[in-house]
Parts: structure tokens; C-alpha cells; sequence
């Protein structure tokens, strides 16, 4: 009888107990779907991103900080020379690296996003050139001048341009070229056009070939992908309404 009682007492309890376990148990499965907070490295690139006075600001910025709102996801974007964002990402020391274009070695050990950042890429000569504006004639012909670490240097080479010269910033190319020193450029048009209206030139200094679109996005590192399989294809999902596009 007393035990009887007991089980009665007791029974109100145990299912309690046993609901506080299940849905703690739930909840945990539900956010272990996702990081709790991520770490992107990106590099100072102007007009797509930049950091002043401790304010992010850019179309990559904003393109992302889009994307992340409407996953809900808590991140954090930190500024380095992009050659360390990039082995960072490599080594674990960052979740991700943006805004980048595909590359061979990148997908050695990350993973694209969806491309949603536009990015025009072109070729540039000075006005005053004599070099024939056929592409293939420029393999052998031009000294290109590159970004170190960029995917346009890697494209260049990739293609078999036989004579590039890397140097550090967009700055020095845009100067290299306006004097002389280097006969071309295969560059991000935004990049480019921004850093020459700043350097005080027009555009009308300049030849212009088209090359191709090569949209960017965000490398996230396999390690994370292998421990959060749901995030890729969430995040991939919520780029749609978060698309840059220039005008």
C-alpha cells in the first residue's frame, strides 16, 4: 500500500523529469546543426570591403551580414593581408575567408558558397599601347602586373601568361601602369576603376578589354562543413535574397 502510494506521489515527477530530458535533449540537437559563432578573414578591398574607425562597411559586408541575419548565425569578421586569410582558414585558425572566387588550391580545404557578390573581371592597358588588344597576343607579349595571393594573379598563370610581376596592393599596379612600368592588368573592374579615380586618373587613360564574370562568395573550411553538415546548404539557400549586383 505505501509503496503503492509512492508510485503515485513519485509517477507526476517521472514524467516531468523524463519531458525536461527530452526536450533538453532536442534542443541541444537542434543547435549543435549549427555553429554557435564563426570567425571570417577577409582582406581590405575597397569598394567591396574595408574597415575604418572600427566600422565594417562594403558590398561584401552588407551582402553578408544579409546572409547571416537570416540564418540567425552569430560571426565575426576580421581584417588580415588576404594571404593569411586564406592559410588561416587552411591551418583552422578562421572559420572562413570572403569574398573569393573558385580556385583550385582553395578547394584543397574549403568549400564555396553560393557566388552572390558580382565581379567583373578585365583586362587594362594604357591608352598610349602598342600591343595588340588580342588576348591570345598578350600571353606572350605583355608584362602583367598582379595582385600576390589573388585568384587573378592564379588565373594569369593558370592560363599560361608568361611574363607577371606580383607586387602587394591594386595601389602599386595602378601606378606601375599609369607610368609605364608594366604593360597590363587582369583585374576586378570595381577594384580597378575605384583605386583609379582615387589615384586621380580617369578611365579614359586606359584601354579595356572584357574578359569574364567570376562572381564571389564564401570559402567556409572543411573542417567546420564536417562538423556542422546542415550549414552549407542553409547558408546557400539564404544567399538568394541577399544577391549583389552592380548597376
Amino acid at each position: 500500500m505505501i509503496f503503492n502510494n509512492l508510485i503515485r506521489i513519485a509517477k507526476p515527477y517521472c514524467y516531468a523529469l523524463y519531458s525536461l530530458f527530452f526536450v533538453s535533449g532536442f534542443a541541444t540537437a537542434t543547435d549543435s546543426e549549427f555553429p554557435n559563432h564563426i570567425t571570417i578573414a577577409t582582406q581590405h578591398w575597397p569598394p567591396y570591403q574595408q574597415e575604418v574607425n572600427g566600422i565594417q562597411t562594403g558590398f561584401s559586408i552588407h551582402a553578408l551580414r544579409c546572409v547571416m541575419a537570416k540564418m540567425k548565425q552569430r560571426y565575426k569578421v576580421v581584417f588580415v593581408p588576404w594571404g593569411r586569410a586564406q592559410n588561416g582558414v587552411k591551418t583552422g585558425q578562421y572559420d572562413a575567408f570572403f569574398a573569393a572566387s573558385q580556385n583550385e588550391w582553395r578547394d584543397e580545404f574549403a568549400v564555396l558558397s553560393n557566388t552572390f557578390i558580382e565581379q567583373k573581371w578585365k583586362f587594362y592597358l594604357h591608352k598610349d599601347s602598342t600591343l595588340s588588344t588580342d588576348i591570345d597576343s598578350l600571353k606572350t607579349s605583355a608584362v602583367f602586373g598582379t595582385r600576390i595571393h589573388s585568384n587573378t594573379d592564379h588565373w594569369l598563370q593558370k592560363n599560361e601568361f608568361q611574363k607577371i610581376r606580383q607586387f602587394v596592393s591594386i595601389e602599386q599596379l595602378v601606378k606601375l601602369q599609369s607610368n609605364k612600368r608594366i604593360d597590363a592588368i587582369m583585374e576586378n573592374a570595381l577594384l580597378f576603376e575605384e583605386e583609379v579615380l582615387k589615384a586621380g586618373y580617369t578611365m579614359s587613360d586606359f584601354k579595356v578589354i572584357e574578359n569574364m564574370d567570376y562572381n564571389l562568395g564564401v570559402y567556409f573550411s572543411k573542417s567546420l562543413l564536417k562538423k556542422y553538415p546542415q550549414f552549407l546548404s542553409t547558408f546557400n539557400k539564404s544567399t538568394s535574397a541577399c544577391v549583389y549586383a552592380h548597376d
